[in-house]
């Protein structure tokens, strides 16, 4: 089955927001984008739908 899901977890005392795509029986994949002041633009447009579609 495929699924987008996002959260917040806690981290260290802050919350983090997350995003989940793909199958979910497929194996996890960690994507680590940008950083302070980087824009996760890319990933939301491009990356996730790719990794998404690869990951069966």
């Amino acid at each position: 089955m495929v699924c987008m899901e996002t959260a917040f977890i806690k981290v260290r005392g802050k919350r983090l927001y997350v995003e989940i795509h793909g199958d979910e029986a497929a194996p996890p994949l960690l994507y680590l984008h940008g950083g302070p002041g980087e824009s996760c633009y890319e990933f939301m447009l491009h990356q996730s739908q790719r990794l998404s579609a690869n990951s069966a």
